[in-house]
């Protein structure tokens, strides 16, 4: 028996692992069915679809439709753009609702000019439009805060209220929230971090971050933004404030062509702050386009940027050993010093920003940590990517201050839904 070196049998296992990446994924990715809820008090909910669109509040698609998985050759058919989307659903499948819909928002009528569901689709926008801003008067506030998931997170109803009952226990005044929910498709437990899947979800983020741009150029500019995102969810809010130029060079001329990501103005509003939990990005490819603004040098007035990073996540670090493989996540991991080199790039481009980071790679507090060796440390090492997780974490009072830049005495009973 011939015996492998140990350097070779590293690369065999690594080799070996990228090959279960491969084979495992496949195309094993499910769109995210969502079914629209009623608003609440002080928060709008917005639903997109893979493409961007808004889904009718009151829409209830079927799931054996949504998915179109009963279809023969179904799981080719992904790339098709009508695949699995808002309209595709209104449009073949659901005769009823499609009528509904078109009574209710009084759409109806022949499709010249412009087809039936964009016609429907500036209505939802408008109408929302109208939402936020009524919103923020009844609530006597100029702060919004923008809630967005990441991947494989198609139901983060409790997260999002665990976000905002923190928020309002860190704040002297609570502000006013959007809740994003979108596409950013699911493996269902069959491979979070499967590559293909991922890519996938990776595009829809720029396309729903499009989508919500053009939404936000209707709100009152003299609002302050607060992007909150978990994982992914970093892309979208990029996408919202930028252009980021790190796509295929064809898909970047759907974004430019299709999608108008060279004609929906971005964010003019008066400060925005950018917080991001686990963001799984590459930091320095997506900040280096941070003046890409629309129109060209338009002022962006991001004011705060803070990075909440953590080395053991599995998810950013793709189990500890592809943080820059299979779509680029490293700014999560810090790996290869990835925060600073962001810091860097920020600073650089928009001096007025403040940058900062956060440490969540232990769960325990900065004055114990220090007194640990790191055998003893090893045990508090936070693996977990969920929202609940970080929540938990001894540093996301920190993270609070840092976005938000203030701290109140009640700031101490933050703590995760149960």
């Amino acid at each position: 028996m011939v015996l492998m070196t140990r350097k070779k049998r590293l690369r065999f296992f690594v080799i070996g692992v990228a090959g279960c990446f491969l084979l495992s994924c496949g195309f094993k990715a499910h769109n995210v069915l969502m079914v629209p809820r009623m608003d609440e008090t002080g928060v709008i909910k917005l639903y997109y679809d893979r493409e961007g669109y808004l889904y009718p509040p009151e829409a209830h698609v079927t799931p054996h439709y949504f998915y179109l998985l009963h279809q023969r050759g179904a799981l080719k058919n992904q790339d098709n753009p009508e695949f699995a989307t808002i309209e595709y659903a209104l449009r073949k499948n659901d005769s009823l609702n499609n009528a509904y819909i078109r009574q209710r928002y009084n759409v109806s009528g022949a499709d010249s000019s412009e087809r039936f569901f964009i016609r429907l689709q500036n209505v939802l926008r408008s109408n929302a439009i109208d939402r936020v801003n009524e919103m923020l008067k009844k609530r006597s506030t100029n702060d919004l805060v923008i809630l967005i998931h990441g991947f494989n997170d198609p139901d983060p109803d409790a997260y999002y209220f665990s976000l905002r009952r923190n928020i309002n226990a860190y704040l002297q005044h609570p502000p006013a929230y959007i809740e994003v929910y979108w596409d950013g498709l699911t493996a269902l437990g069959s491979g979070t971090a499967a590559p293909f899947i991922w890519q996938r979800a990776r595009l829809n983020s720029a396309k729903v971050g499009l989508g919500l741009r053009s939404l936000l150029d209707g709100v009152d500019k003299n609002v302050h933004l607060t992007f909150l995102t978990h994982s992914l969810g970093a892309s979208v809010a990029a996408h919202i404030l930028f252009n980021p130029d790190v796509w295929p060079q064809q898909f970047q001329e759907k974004l430019e062509k299709n999608y108008q990501s060279n004609e929906i103005p971005t964010p003019a509003h008066s400060n925005i702050y950018l917080g991001m939990l686990a963001p799984a990005i590459s930091g320095t490819e997506i900040f280096d386009d941070i003046q890409h603004t629309v129109p060209k040098r338009a002022k962006l007035n991001l004011k705060r940027v803070v990075v909440g990073f953590n080395q053991y996540d599995y998810a950013v670090t793709k189990g500890g050993l592809f943080p820059k493989m299979f779509g680029n996540t490293a700014l999560g991991a810090d790996a290869g010093g990835e925060v600073v080199k962001t810091q860097r790039i920020i600073q650089e481009r928009m001096p007025g920003a403040k940058c900062e980071a956060v440490d969540f790679s232990y769960a325990l507090p900065d004055s114990v940590r220090i007194r640990l060796d790191k055998k003893s440390l090893k045990k508090y090492r936070q693996s977990e990517h969920a929202i609940l997780f970080y929540e938990s974490n001894p540093h996301f009072p920190i993270f609070l201050e840092r976005l938000f830049g203030k701290t109140y005495p009640n700031a101490a009973n933050l703590r995760p839904i149960q």
